[in-house]
């Protein structure tokens, strides 16, 4: 990585501003969840929802994700505490997005 691009990531406010950005991520997707509900399940653009669920989810995981990368990073660099909240964040995601493809979430 090209030490330009390491300078901007060690930067405590990139890794919190994308925490932030992903916190909200995650917040839409919850709000979108009862679209994979019993109820929405059960109409008939169902597969409209289910995919409008799981493309918000993905991103959502994808940000979180990449904020976690980026802390531990800086973490590596400076010795910053454990990001306790971006890991339970992926693991939420994570669990969200195993209940999806199984179909857990439409019971």
């Amino acid at each position: 990585m090209k030490q330009k691009h390491k300078e901007f990531l060690h930067k405590p406010v990139v890794g919190d501003t994308l925490a932030v950005c992903a916190g909200l991520a995650f917040f839409f997707t919850c709000l979108l969840l009862p679209l994979v509900g019993r109820a929405g399940a059960s109409v008939p653009h169902a597969g409209w929802n289910q995919l409008a669920f799981l493309s918000m989810l993905i991103f959502t995981l994808a940000l979180s994700g990449t904020a976690l990368y980026v802390k531990l990073i800086r973490r590596a660099a400076d010795g910053s505490k454990r990001p306790y909240w971006s890991i339970g964040l992926c693991i939420a995601c994570t669990l969200l997005l195993i209940l999806q493809l199984t179909g857990l979430l439409a019971i």
